[in-house]
């Protein structure tokens, strides 16, 4: 007896690791228009929000997770706080427990920055976690790692706070997740410099708008699958869409629709 289920127990750890982990790792980029928001559903049930779209982006959000049964929200990370990132994230802290809130370093004057720090003083379970220039934070969700690293700056120039933008770096298996926010030149080139922005997946940055590093940096993504939380009325610039096509990247739009993607460890695939 000892001896099968010693063979079996071998089976299983060949079979995961020439297939991938045992389960899959599951991220959703949300169809908001030209609007953020991405949830990350990881093999051992953990839910990380990466951005909470606008207002009206909030309340789809809660609609559509209370529909799927999720109660909680491990970690809920604000890359910065233009609406269409941080509109809706009051909305989450009122119908869910979020258990963690990761924002940059920085002030704003704006009616959704004011909603979401209310939301936040309103929720006493939840901890705030303040990213200051060139900090960097990592996590770990069973097999699936998250990485999180602020701007290097703390100012980039007046109204020009995408580059406050925080990334975020996710890792399972021999898979990887790149989240840029609205990251422009400034903050792309950051990024570079920090290296290791080689991925599966990107989120690529500023809804798909051009800027002089976009060459550079999306060459140096070289992603399998990118997405692109652009608007039909706010399309993304045909060059950053020539160029990830002209590598093989299979280029997703928010025009398109939601987009699920799921990773074995091994390879990522469309869900």
């Amino acid at each position: 007896m000892k001896k099968w289920l010693s063979f079996f127990f071998l089976l299983v750890l060949v079979c995961t690791s020439a297939f991938g982990l045992a389960q899959d790792l599951r991220v959703d980029f949300y169809n908001m228009g030209k609007a953020d928001a991405m949830l990350i559903t990881t093999p051992d049930g953990s839910h990380i929000l990466i951005d909470a779209g606008t207002n009206k982006g909030g309340k789809m959000l809660t609609e559509r997770f209370k529909k799927e049964g999720i109660q909680t929200i491990d970690l809920m990370l604000i890359t910065h706080f233009d609406k269409d990132h941080v509109g809706g994230a009051d909305k989450i802290l009122e119908e869910f427990s979020v258990s963690q809130v990761i924002i940059p370093d920085y002030f704003k004057e704006s009616k959704q920055y004011d909603q979401f720090i209310k939301a936040l003083d309103n929720s006493p379970q939840t901890t705030v976690t303040k990213m200051p220039a060139k900090k960097t934070l990592s996590f770990a969700y069973g097999d699936a790692s998250l990485l999180l690293s602020a701007a290097q700056e703390t100012f980039y120039g007046v109204d020009e706070e995408n580059d406050f933008s925080i990334a975020a770096r996710l890792t399972y298996g021999d898979t990887r997740f790149l989240f840029t926010g609205d990251a422009e030149a400034p903050r792309q080139r950051e990024l570079l410099a920090e290296g290791d922005v080689a991925c599966n997946v990107l989120k690529v940055p500023y809804h798909g708008n051009v800027v002089d590093a976009s060459e550079a940096f999306l060459s140096a993504c070289h992603p399998e699958i990118a997405f692109i939380p652009d608007s039909d009325e706010e399309p993304a610039h045909p060059f950053v869409v020539e160029l990830l096509e002209n590598m093989g990247t299979d280029v997703h739009s928010a025009q398109d629709g939601d987009l699920v993607v799921l990773s074995d460890g091994k390879s990522v695939r469309i869900g």
